[in-house]
C-alpha cells in the first residue's frame, strides 16, 4: 500500500503538472516540494510542514484537510502512537446541537472571565499564524534566502547590486583580459553557482535584466551575437558559452563584467575592486 505522499506525487503526475508550476504558482521552494513527495517531513518544522503540505495538496485539486490528517496519521505510526478515527457527525446530532445553541447563550453558559481568556487566546493564535505566514513569504522571495539549522530557520541578506553609478563611485578596474574563443551560432550562455549571487545582463539589443542566482541553480540564455554579463562576485560561479568555461572569472569576491562578441569570437572580463 502506498503511503499518501505517494499517492499525491503520482496524482500530480498522471495530471501532467510539474513541480516547477506548482513551485511558480505556491512560491514554495522547490527542494521542500521535493521533500514533501519523498515523505521527508524533517526538513522543516512542522507548522511549516503543515503550510507547504496544504498549498500543495490545493493546486493538485485535493482535500488538505485530508491530506494534513493522513499527515497526523504518519507522524503518529512512525512514532508508535495512535490517532483516533475521524468523527463522523451525523445531523440529526448537528440538528440538536444547533437547537441547544439557540437554547443557551454565550453570556449565559460561561463566566465573562473565561469568555476573556479564550478572546486572548484567539488573539495570540492569530498573531502567530499572521507571522509564520510572513516568515513563509520572507523564505520564498528573492529578498532573502533560508536554511533550516539545529531546527531553526535562518534567513540570509541578499547580495549587493552593482550599479553603473556604484561600479563607477566605489570600484576601480583591476584587471581586463580579452581572449579568442572558438564557438559558433547558435549561441548560448549558462551561469551556475555554489554562492547567492546577483546578476544583471544585456543580450543583443534586448533590455537589461537582472536578478539572483541561489545556491545550486543554473541560469541560462540564448542570444544572437553579443551579451554583457555582470556579477557582484565570481567567487563559487562558473560561466560557459557554448560549453566552454570562461576561465578568466576567476574566484573572487569583488564584481565582474563579462562581454562576448560574435565577430571576432572573443570574450572579455574585467575584475574590478575597491576604491581605497
Amino acid at each position: 500500500m502506498n503511503e499518501f505522499f505517494t499517492e499525491l506525487k503520482e496524482k500530480r503526475q498522471s495530471q501532467n503538472i510539474e513541480l516547477e508550476e506548482i513551485h511558480s504558482r505556491t512560491k514554495i521552494n522547490i527542494e521542500y516540494l521535493k521533500a514533501l513527495e519523498a515523505g521527508q517531513f524533517d526538513v522543516l518544522p512542522l507548522p511549516y510542514v503543515r503550510l507547504f503540505l496544504r498549498a500543495y495538496v490545493t493546486e493538485l485539486g485535493g482535500d488538505p484537510d485530508e491530506a494534513l490528517h493522513q499527515l497526523e496519521i504518519y507522524q503518529a505510526n512512525k512514532a508508535g502512537k495512535r490517532i483516533p478515527k475521524k468523527k463522523i457527525i451525523s445531523e440529526d446530532i448537528l440538528s440538536k446541537d444547533r437547537k441547544d445553541e439557540k437554547i443557551k447563550s454565550p453570556s449565559s453558559s460561561r463566566p465573562p472571565t473565561k469568555i476573556r481568556e479564550d478572546l486572548i487566546k484567539g488573539v495570540v493564535l492569530l498573531i502567530v499564524f499572521l507571522f509564520a505566514i510572513f516568515i513563509i513569504k520572507k523564505i520564498n522571495t528573492e529578498d532573502s534566502a533560508a536554511s533550516v539549522e539545529k531546527g531553526e530557520i535562518v534567513l540570509a541578506d541578499n547580495p549587493a547590486i552593482i550599479t553603473d553609478d556604484i561600479l563607477t563611485n566605489d570600484y576601480v578596474e583591476a584587471v581586463s583580459q580579452t581572449l579568442a574563443i572558438t564557438v559558433t551560432s547558435p549561441y548560448k550562455m549558462k551561469i551556475i553557482s555554489n554562492e547567492r549571487i546577483w546578476y544583471s545582463l544585456r543580450a543583443d539589443t534586448s533590455a537589461e535584466q537582472s536578478g539572483i542566482l541561489l545556491p545550486g541553480e543554473e541560469y541560462s540564455l540564448p542570444f544572437e551575437s553579443y551579451i554583457q554579463v555582470r556579477l557582484n562576485q565570481t567567487a563559487g560561479t562558473h560561466l560557459f558559452i557554448n560549453g566552454i568555461e570562461i576561465k578568466e572569472l576567476g574566484n573572487y569576491s569583488n564584481p565582474a563584467d563579462i562581454q562576448f562578441f560574435s565577430d571576432p569570437s572573443t570574450v572579455t572580463v574585467k575584475h574590478y575592486i575597491p576604491q581605497r
